[in-house]
């Protein structure tokens, strides 16, 4: 196997055991790495990869599903899907970028000096809107909700973002298909590197267990600083 497909393999194990364990961060290791060894690939194969992760997270805690949260999710990130389309055309996309970063990492940061962060349906149609804004601007759309859900269960904080982030890349991968960007090719390095990102998910397991005790809220904050770093340094190509 090329050098080339070996790290992005290993990119995408990494990836899936980030997601795995705190319920977004697959993107942010994945996604990079392609763009360097395989631009070509994107955002295709990504999302390819997405779907089996997000379906598998799903089932695998649906029990703990926010039924309620993701209904008010779906609907409130169509609406900052859209206002994203307008921040889009109307802001030049190196400010917009990082606007949306600071944005992120601001919020990840007051969050630390919050004791505790109650879930409502208002947050849920705020971080709704804001996920569907900072999707559709700069491409992460995972940390505006685990933000909300930072004070619940681990397993109501991955189950609910999975079953969201499904939804959102079926709708993404049609769209795609419609537009001729998913190709054969695609699907065949997916499933070259669907043996790395099971592993991955796997793994997570092991970790999953010691951030529910206590190191879920910092590992989710933390992360989210970090990634709205990533896009406030460099752009919607993460």
């Amino acid at each position: 196997m090329a050098l080339a497909a070996i790290l992005t393999l290993v990119a995408v194990a990494v990836g899936a055991v980030i997601q795995g364990s705190i319920g977004f961060g697959y993107a942010f290791v994945a996604v990079p790495t392609m763009a360097l060894l395989y631009p070509e690939a994107l955002p295709a194969t990504p999302l390819l990869l997405a779907l089996p992760l997000t379906a598998l997270m799903t089932a695998r805690e649906w029990r703990s599903i926010d039924v309620t949260g993701f209904f008010l999710i779906t609907g409130a990130r169509a609406v900052g899907t859209a206002a994203g389309v307008v921040f889009v055309v109307l802001v030049p996309a190196s400010f917009l970028s990082v606007l949306v970063g600071l944005l992120i990492t601001t919020l990840a940061l007051l969050s630390f000096f919050s004791p505790n962060f109650e879930v409502s349906n208002i947050t849920r149609l705020v971080g709704g809107i804001a996920s569907g804004i900072t999707s559709t601007t700069a491409a992460i759309g995972g940390p505006p909700l685990a933000l909300i859900y930072q004070d619940r269960s681990g397993a109501e904080l991955r189950s609910t973002l999975s079953v969201s982030f499904v939804v959102g890349i079926v709708m993404s991968l049609v769209g795609l298909t419609f537009a001729g960007r998913v190709q054969g090719w695609h699907f065949l390095l997916a499933l070259q590197l669907l043996p790395g990102l099971l592993v991955g998910l796997w793994s997570s397991r092991w970790i999953i267990r010691h951030l529910d005790e206590r190191w879920l809220r910092p590992a989710v904050l933390m992360f989210a600083a970090l990634a709205g770093l990533m896009v406030a340094l460099l752009g919607p190509q993460v």
